[in-house]
């Protein structure tokens, strides 16, 4: 069964990069530009991983992070992301208790990397 993705991110070209990526590699893809539609999409789906920016115009990743963690059935992945260091040094995966981080600027094959990882499958 394919695994699915969540990739919430407000620019739209950093969403289509991850989205395409993750596409190409046999992903099913939900996105979401901020925080309202990803809660929504999050509820609707129920996906393997969700790949969040940490800053949102509508509010902030830690938001996405804490509704994935509510949402019943198997444990959701997450992947924080950020172009701020100081965010995700500050014990991102512990405090916003994110499975994995990537900091802004990335290479695809690195979220395609960490995807695969946090799914235990190769696709």
């Amino acid at each position: 069964m394919k695994k699915s993705v969540l990739v919430v991110e407000d620019h739209s070209s950093q969403r289509k990069m991850m989205v395409d990526a993750l596409q190409r590699a046999g992903y099913i893809i939900y996105q979401a530009a901020d925080v309202q539609q990803a809660i929504s999409l999050l509820n609707q789906h129920k996906p393997d991983v969700v790949v969040a920016d940490m800053h949102l115009p509508s509010g902030d990743g830690t938001e996405v992070i804490r509704e994935a963690r509510k949402v019943a059935g198997a444990p959701i992945a997450i992947v924080a992301v950020s172009i701020d260091l100081a965010i995700l040094n500050q014990n991102t995966i512990s405090v916003n208790q994110a499975d994995a981080y990537l900091s802004k600027p990335f290479h695809p094959r690195e979220l395609l990397k960490l995807v695969e990882e946090l799914v235990g499958v190769s696709l």
